[in-house]
């Protein structure tokens, strides 16, 4: 229970309860009336050094009630009011998405050089079969690692992330995509003592090499691209054009796909056709969803109006 607030009061701060997801009282907070999300995590953080702000989630009025987004936004913006109930919820530790990156990069960037060069440690039975690796082993080697270093210098120097952490329990099931489907399906295959080239021509070859290498210079330049659009330390979101943006709203997906299809063609493993499958199937997902974010914020009302012709991955298609 509050009571009756004075005027200046009013003007100038309101008294906030924060209770668990449980109901059980944690705190009571004074903030001023025109604080943002942001504000109450640091003034909430003040009194629990442990639950720094990004372990915070607060709902309002109710466990599952309306949630404290953005943290730019001020607390009236959800319906915040003198004597409001917050109810908080531990997101547990968190990693920054950047580090998130990184490490899902470096597996693949560590597995398949240790496959190609010490097949006596991972293919024992095989060791009197080990022979000289042949081209298409060789250029799988250097595209794949030459992906995941593009990808981790991305990671570091180009990406301006909209979220700045999750939750560190996950960087696991993260990293199965890259460590597991990726570099350790297709790299034992590839590498195997056994593994037999199909003999393509090499007109073929330079044909996959050559789409690979230009899909991937497409997506960094994607990546510049929605870089560019998203000022230092904002979450802004623009309308990209160029790179394959005019025609599809996810041109990088787009353009990661197309690389690993070239280097399944190239190489001919069951494992990387499996691994393309799979990308396809979650990159489609999050294509569909930003590419619906994007016709929902761009409504022609408040901001631009986003191109409708565009499909979300596949141009003309999909």
């Amino acid at each position: 229970f509050f009571p009756p607030p004075c005027l200046d009061s009013i003007n100038s701060n309101m008294e906030l309860e924060i209770l668990t997801r449980s109901g059980k009282s944690l705190a009571n907070l004074s903030v001023d009336s025109d604080a943002t999300v942001a504000d109450l995590k640091k003034h909430f953080n003040s009194k629990f050094a442990s639950w720094y702000p990004e372990r915070q989630w607060f709902t309002v009025d109710e466990p599952r009630g309306t949630p404290l987004k953005k943290d730019t936004d001020s607390l009236k913006t959800y319906g915040v009011v003198h004597g409001s109930k917050l109810y908080f919820k531990d997101l547990g530790h968190q990693i920054s998405w950047r580090m998130v990156f990184v490490i899902e990069y470096f597996g693949p960037l560590f597995i398949f050089p240790m496959f190609y060069y010490f097949p006596a440690v991972f293919y024992p039975e095989f060791q009197h079969d080990i022979k000289e690796k042949t081209w298409t082993q060789q250029l799988g080697l250097i595209l794949a690692v030459g992906h995941f270093i593009k990808r981790e210098f991305e990671s570091v120097f180009v990406h301006r992330f909209s979220h700045a952490c999750m939750p560190l329990y996950r960087v696991p099931i993260n990293c199965t995509h890259y460590w597991l489907f990726c570099a350790l399906g297709m790299a034992y295959f590839l590498f195997h003592p056994k593994y037999t080239d199909f003999g393509m021509s090499d007109s073929t070859i330079y044909l996959c090499v050559g789409t690979f290498i230009f899909a991937e210079i497409m997506n960094f330049n994607c990546h510049v691209i929605l870089r560019d659009l998203r000022p230092v330390g904002s979450t802004k979101r623009g309308i990209p054009y160029g790179g394959g943006f005019d025609y599809v709203s996810c041109a990088n997906y787009f353009w990661e796909l197309v690389a690993w299809l070239a280097y399944a063609y190239l190489v001919k493993c069951l494992t990387a056709w499996f691994f393309l499958l799979v990308s396809f199937v979650q990159i489609n997902e999050w294509a569909q969803k930003r590419h619906r974010a994007y016709l929902s914020e761009f409504d022609g009302k408040k901001n631009d109006l986003y191109p409708t012709s565009r499909k979300a991955l596949i141009p003309f298609l999909l």
